[in-house]
């Protein structure tokens, strides 16, 4: 008798295929749903070719896009953007929240890891802004020099460009490209 023609062996062989075709249809399923969805913290945010801060920007991602985590290293994560564009994004730039539309961004702290500064924080709202009028007239009473607040005014007018601040990170070793 030939076992391959056998009515129940082959009744046992697409029972374990299709068994089979269930477990990694449910598998697939299962890392599906596993996938972790993260939002950019912030804007200009670098999709890179590697793991690596110095390695090719493939694109540059808005604050609160979705991406979806493929793969995490030390000091990166390996998502999927929109698009299917896959690439490796810093892990302090993005959150398990989507942002808050901001008016205003800080620029150097989102740089270091996307943290903002409320209001409440600061002495006042005009402290992160600089002298005010009333700040300005406060200093002169107390005798702070022209000179003085002139200097003051200057350094508010410096503007970094995400590029300088780029580099300056790079050459400190700060932030994603920290050893």
């Amino acid at each position: 008798m030939n076992n391959t023609l056998n009515p129940l062996n082959m009744a046992m062989k697409r029972s374990l295929l299709v068994l089979l075709l269930l477990t990694l249809s449910g598998l697939g399923l299962a890392s599906a749903a596993l996938a972790e969805t993260l939002y950019v913290k912030s804007s200009a945010t670098k999709l890179q070719a590697a793991d690596s801060a110095s390695s090719k920007v493939i694109k540059t991602l808005s604050q609160g896009t979705a991406v979806e985590v493929v793969k995490k290293s030390d000091k990166f994560y390996q998502v999927t953007a929109p698009g299917g564009v896959k690439g490796w994004i810093f892990k302090f730039k993005l959150s398990a929240k989507a942002p808050e539309a901001a008016g205003g961004s800080s620029g150097l702290l989102d740089a270091l890891g996307g943290q903002q500064m409320a209001a409440k924080e600061s002495a006042s709202g005009s402290s992160i802004r600089g002298l005010s009028p009333i700040s300005e007239q406060h200093a002169k009473s107390k005798g702070i020099s022209q000179e003085s607040i002139d200097a003051v005014k200057q350094m508010e007018a410096f503007k970094v460009s995400a590029k300088e601040l780029d580099e300056f990170m790079k050459t400190g070793k700060l932030g994603e490209y920290a050893p």
